[in-house]
């Protein structure tokens, strides 16, 4: 009776250890999964504020401090004092915006009194986001301004860059493609309102006169986002984008390029700015070719991934760039 006991005793441990192994075997054997990552919003931050091309919005601070002596008035005269170098602060911000891969917003200012009045309108229209007092009575104020919508900053230059109504037919097909996803990362270019899209021969594929004018004022040109290196885009973009997320109470919604956008790899920078993006001649051809796709171009269908800005905004450097995009506001290249 004892010997069964033991017998069976060492048979179900034998079992045990059997199953502990292969289920080692199991998860040792199984392939490593692709990296993938949620695609991080692209902010351009400098002394004075930040551009975020994701979100479409331009912000600053400012602090100010009460008066000696000022009393009860101490705090809403802080607040006014805040705001008023918040708002400076977001005019230097907004100088160093790149219309497109040539010209910043500061360089039509100085040759266009008209965009100068309607540029400084808008910074004076800046929204209060949020106000923080010290305990020694001054305040922080954070302003923001949107880069495209109502009252933003695209309005003064839509007629500048060519921006034209256009004819949109119904939505295609359900098997056709939905938009244009280009991955520039590793490539150095930088987010502008009005960038291009160029083929290898330098003609262009997409560009401001190609989207329907509605649409660029309402949700903006292009959408820009980041992605770490080595990420794979089908995880991001596309059907697969929604396998692969947590379970979530609401579906997310459908991403700027679509649910079947094509995908191509940009082959380098261009313009003085580095705003504008070249690819090779058969993506060209093949977007060209694609009726689908260049409906979805003039709905601005189409994203841009690129690589985390470091630093400041280039343009608003008073260096050889900056000098030329200055003497040479034409300039495409």
């Amino acid at each position: 009776m004892a010997y069964r006991t033991v017998r069976s005793t060492a048979w179900r441990r034998w079992i045990l250890i059997s199953g502990a192994i292969g289920a080692c075997v199991t998860l040792i054997a199984q392939p490593a999964p692709a990296q993938t990552a949620n695609p991080a919003h692209l902010v351009e931050k400098t002394s004075s504020g930040s551009v975020n091309w994701t979100s479409g919005w331009v912000k600053a601070t400012g602090v100010g401090s009460p008066p000696q002596n000022s009393g009860v008035a101490g705090k809403a005269l802080a607040q006014r004092a805040a705001f008023s170098v918040a708002v400076r602060n977001l005019l230097e911000v907004v100088k160093g915006v790149r219309i497109d891969a040539a010209t910043l917003v500061e360089n039509y200012m100085v040759q266009n009194d008209v965009i100068k009045s309607q540029v400084s309108g808008f910074v004076k229209g800046a929204q209060v986001e949020k106000t923080n007092e010290s305990p020694d009575g001054s305040v922080e104020v954070l302003v923001k301004a949107p880069l495209w919508g109502v009252n933003s900053l695209y309005d003064p230059f839509l007629d500048q860059m060519g921006v034209q109504d256009q004819k949109l037919p119904p939505e295609p097909a359900a098997e056709s493609y939905t938009g244009l996803v280009i991955d520039a990362r590793g490539l150095g270019v930088k987010p502008a309102c009005f960038p291009a899209v160029l083929d290898d021969k330098g003609e262009a594929v997409f560009g401001p006169k190609m989207v329907d004018r509605a649409i660029a004022q309402k949700d903006g040109m292009v959408h820009y986002m980041t992605a770490p290196k080595g990420t794979d885009l089908s995880s991001l973009f596309g059907d697969g984008a929604y396998v692969i997320r947590p379970v979530q109470a609401a579906p997310p919604a459908p991403p700027r390029a679509g649910r079947m956008p094509l995908k191509i790899k940009g082959g380098d920078k261009a313009g003085l700015l580095k705003a504008n993006i070249i690819i090779s001649s058969e993506d060209a051809k093949k977007i060209r070719d694609d009726s689908a796709l260049t409906v979805a171009l003039k709905r601005s269908r189409v994203t841009v991934v690129t690589d985390p800005l470091i630093g400041g905004m280039e343009g608003r450097a008073p260096g050889f760039e900056h000098l030329l995009a200055s003497a040479v506001p034409g300039a495409a290249r």
